[in-house]
């Protein structure tokens, strides 16, 4: 697909900015093409909810993406591209966004259940969906974790604040094709904002009919994209839990959608999605977990990203690493140079937070800002270790474990690191290998002294990678210098002052320590042999099987 150019602000009161895309095509069928293929794939959870404004995990959204239209979608090098909008004018101070929509979406509830398109069960998607999606957002009521993501918005903070109702967020619409976002300060993320699921749109007759059930179930659901839900069931005791989504006709002519159907196994963990491809069971599927299985190039095509750096956190509440000093001797007493070696490439060291898949607008962040080398030295790594051991009054540490699971990585990739450090410092540091969900209730209770953790971004966005840093983390990492620069970079006005920021917060984080980087981690989207042309996010852990060919 066509890369679109750069975004970019006017001197001119509004002035267009022109988007190229190759995916706005009617749909034509024929043979060899790669159409009207079932693609069958596997997810590790039930969705939680399919409802755009709510859902914040992996699941739901992958599925959200296949079900709506947003404005816009982003490419694997962080440019926008067209969606349900065809074009967009911003003003010269950047507080006014015009999109313009196209005319040819709908919406479809199959209400009989017979896969014909029957009167009355499709209707247009106008841009008074749009605004009803930001309303619903900034209700009180929707509980949406994503309000502050929209912070930017006319009346967004007197409305989380309480003093101003949730109908005066900046969104209108000027008329069924035309929305206007209005702004009270400017910031240069805003158009990649409006490509994330929490801003798809939402029709509220539809809404209100489902009296409380929307996106929960399968009859909750309308669809304005590329497929429509038919199917979703699931059983916690049941292992034949699925969801079936069919190619939505009714926006056909509107954006080519390759695809006939789509099948999804909701599977309760990652190995069991991974054992799904392996056996035939999906044509593809999105994980963490790497086979040297998936190097034979006779039955699989690998899409791999750098897009999750691993590191260390440590319990807030542990006396002995809640001291800097000894952080920092841990940190120097990595050699980053030869760690990952024995990865088959899945693993590679690194002494930063924003990995090498993350680009903003078409630039490659780290190419740009190099990461700040963390030196092995063994000297200095101890004299910090003394330093630190003397501020707390001890004269040796305690032995501890790190706690991790195998969806992060594999635990031997830890050993040197840990031999090197009982070769040192003379203290012993073991690992405690848990099941994932285990691992991620001990992380949210507190329950650990050190753990491996995953750093990624909620999309392909430099700040969203620091964003995971802010206040109310899952790791409980709370530093209020961090929240203000956060808060920041949503007000930056040109790409090259967010960059530039969020190299300085990246420095900022490193400097103390709390999280340790180790290594870039991969992530994969892995297709049986014939599969093509899979939007694989690998932030997001999304799918979106729109273009999806398959040429067997």
């Amino acid at each position: 697909m066509p890369r679109i150019i750069p975004f970019c602000f006017f001197a001119t009161a509004l002035a267009a900015v022109t988007f190229f895309s190759g995916c706005t095509l009617p749909f034509q069928s024929s043979d060899g093409d790669g159409s009207g293929y079932t693609f069958t794939f596997s997810i590790d959870s039930n969705p939680k909810t399919l409802d755009p404004q709510s859902a914040t995990d992996s699941a739901s959204m992958t599925i959200i993406r296949n079900l709506y239209e947003g404005l816009f979608e982003m490419d694997e090098e962080g440019n926008l591209q067209y969606a349900a909008a065809k074009s967009v004018a911003v003003s010269s101070d950047g507080l006014v966004y015009t999109v313009m929509l196209n005319d040819d979406h709908y919406w479809y509830y199959d209400k009989n259940g017979d896969d014909v398109i029957d009167d009355g069960e499709t209707w247009s998607l106008t841009a008074a969906d749009y605004v009803y999606a930001f309303q619903r957002m900034f209700n009180p009521e929707t509980q949406s974790p994503y309000r502050e993501t929209f912070a930017c918005l006319e009346n967004a903070q007197a409305i989380i604040d309480g003093t101003a109702d949730y109908t005066e967020i900046g969104v209108r619409a000027v008329s069924d094709t035309q929305l206007q976002f209005i702004l009270d300060y400017a910031n240069t993320r805003f158009l990649s904002l409006l490509s994330t699921t929490a801003a798809m749109p939402c029709s509220e007759k539809f809404f209100q009919q489902t009296k409380g059930r929307y996106g929960l179930d399968q009859s909750s659901v309308a669809s304005c994209g590329a497929f429509y839900l038919r199917l979703w069931f699931y059983d916690s005791y049941g292992s034949d839990n699925l969801i079936y989504m069919r190619r939505n006709s009714a926006n056909t002519d509107a954006r080519s959608v390759y695809p006939t159907e789509l099948t999804v196994h909701i599977r309760n963990s990652q190995q069991s999605v991974a054992d799904d491809l392996t056996s035939s069971e999906s044509d593809l599927i999105m994980t963490s977990i790497y086979s040297t299985d998936y190097e034979n190039e006779d039955n699989y095509v690998v899409n791999e990203s750098e897009a999750t750096t691993l590191g260390l956190i440590f319990n807030p509440n542990s006396n002995v690493f809640s001291n800097q000093k000894i952080r920092r001797a841990l940190s120097i007493g990595i050699d980053r140079s030869s760690i990952g070696e024995n990865s088959d490439g899945d693993l590679t060291g690194t002494s930063g937070i924003i990995a090498p898949a993350v680009y903003w607008n078409g630039t490659n962040y780290r190419e740009s800002y190099p990461e700040t080398v963390i030196t092995y030295d063994e000297a200095t790594a101890v004299q910090y270790m003394q330093v630190g051991m003397a501020e707390l009054g001890i004269e040796s540490l305690d032995s501890t474990k790190i706690l991790m699971c195998r969806t992060l990585m594999d635990c031997e990739n830890l050993h040197d690191i840990i031999q090197t450090w009982q070769d040192i410092f003379g203290f012993y540091i073991g690992i405690e290998e848990v099941t994932e969900s285990e691992y991620w209730e001990r992380i949210s209770d507190g329950d650990y002294t050190i753990a491996v953790y995953g750093i990624t971004g909620s999309s392909n966005d430099p700040a969203s990678v620091l964003e995971q840093f802010a206040s109310g983390n899952v790791f409980q990492y709370v530093d209020e210098e961090v929240d203000q620069q956060i808060i920041a970079l949503g007000k930056c006005q040109t790409d090259s002052e967010l960059l530039e920021q969020c190299a300085a917060l990246e420095q900022e984080i490193l400097n103390d320590d709390w999280f340790i980087p180790i290594f870039y981690k991969k992530q994969y989207c892995i297709a049986s042999a014939g599969n093509t042309d899979l939007n694989f996010d690998p932030f997001a852990q999304t799918l979106n099987l729109r273009s999806a060919k398959y040429f067997g």
